[in-house]
């Protein structure tokens, strides 16, 4: 793993960045509230502030619009909020610079089947294109091609199986399915010249991936990506250069204005990538350190700032580079979601009481449901009985609350 210079930049193949495109990819941009606001009016300067150059000097911005547009639809029963914007937004958004928009998350059908169709249409009708959502699996998870200064870039996007997910014959996002993602992986890596895979999946708020995580997105390189990039957990994560292909863990978010007044101190504190391609190849990345200012405006980390972040997503990076390394951290910090276990033990007592159509049995039961069926939930769980099965747990590191409050 090549450590991050001061200013964020890392050069992997010198010769290949001649003649080489450049995309701008980010992690969650949900627009809402005052972004909302502006974008709906046309104001990209006064959201995306000093990011906005660094994207429209790219020849292709790709984003995680992590909710519906639309002005109306029904909130589904899942767990965690429901989100939507307003689809006066696509117009400003296109104007900044994004023409691909991920859909494989777990908030993208938040409003029903129709509102994730009309988000679809909203883009298109903007002149976008969209990934990883359809209006059922064979769209969803299709391929989409993209012209990148001469380079034919194949992009796949999945997301962790969720509430949002797509079925053969329903709309919705691309669920999680590695084997399946592996061999569409080997299939364009022979008819394409860059093979760029999206996931949106790990869990929240940990700085960690998970064992399964990174076996996953090397899998996914060894198929035949040239780059894997993802997002979900609200917080950055580190990248690495694995066999000729790079993977970034996690960028966090993007542009989400904290739905609570005291949001963990990642939430606002993320990055976004820069990557300099070219044929089968990352010939360079670009880190963009950024933050959302109390005027929800995204800012360029400059300064001590700045260089505090690159510090630690250094330490991010060494960490997932490490297996033993990383599978300590995460197990680390899977002992802080204690709501798990009691979410469990509730249902077990209310399957014991006999009654099944209680209220609160259904209501257990579902929780039960969305752990059995998201991965990121079996991460943690598994981390967590690992731990406390053993007869002397091993100590967290004594540098783990520094990288849980990232920024």
């Amino acid at each position: 793993m090549n450590p991050i210079p001061f200013d964020g930049k890392i050069v992997y193949d010198a010769a290949a960045l001649e003649g080489a495109g450049s995309i701008f990819i980010t992690g969650d941009l949900i627009p809402r509230e005052l972004s909302e606001e502006r974008l709906c009016k046309g104001e990209t300067e006064s959201v995306f502030g000093t990011v906005l150059p660094v994207i429209q000097s790219c020849d292709l911005g790709i984003t995680n619009l992590e909710c519906c547009l639309t002005r109306g639809g029904e909130p589904i029963y899942k767990c965690g909020p429901n989100l939507k914007a307003d689809p006066g937004v696509m117009p400003a958004l296109m104007k900044a610079g994004f023409s691909v928009y991920a859909l494989a998350n777990n908030h993208s059908r938040d409003f029903g089947d129709e509102a994730f169709l009309e988000t679809m249409k909203h883009i298109t009708d903007a002149g976008g294109k969209y990934v990883g959502g359809g209006k059922d699996l064979a769209e969803a998870s299709s391929t989409l091609y993209y012209d990148v200064k001469g380079f034919k870039v194949a992009i796949i996007c999945a997301s962790m199986r969720q509430a949002c997910d797509c079925t053969k014959t329903t709309p919705g996002s691309n669920p999680l399915n590695p084997p399946a993602i592996a061999a569409q992986v080997a299939r364009e890596k022979q008819q394409s010249d860059f093979v760029l895979v999206i996931i949106h999946d790990g869990k929240e708020q940990v700085p960690f991936p998970s064992q399964r995580i990174r076996e996953n997105y090397r899998a996914f390189v060894d198929a035949g990506a040239s780059a894997v990039i993802a997002h979900h957990p609200h917080t950055a994560q580190g990248f690495e250069s694995y066999n000729g292909g790079f993977i970034a863990y996690s960028l966090g978010n993007f542009h989400f204005a904290a739905r609570s007044e005291n949001p963990p101190p990642s939430w606002n504190e993320t990055y976004s990538l820069k990557l300099f391609i070219n044929k089968h190849k990352v010939a360079a990345i670009e880190v963009v350190p950024q933050h959302i200012n109390a005027d929800q405006c995204l800012e360029v980390k400059e300064g001590e700032d700045r260089e505090a972040f690159l510090k630690r997503l250094t330490g991010l990076c060494e960490i997932c580079a490490d297996d033993e390394l990383a599978d300590k951290y995460y197990n680390a910090a899977s002992m802080r979601y204690t709501h798990y276990e009691y979410h469990i033990r509730k249902c077990l007592e209310l399957i014991d009481k006999g009654d099944l159509k209680d209220p609160d049995y259904l209501r257990e039961m579902f929780y039960m449901n969305h752990y059995l069926i998201t991965a990121e939930h079996w991460d943690l769980l598994s981390a967590q009985t690992f731990v406390k099965y053993q007869e002397n747990p091993p100590a967290p590191p004594e540098d783990l609350a520094y990288f849980l409050n990232l920024g």
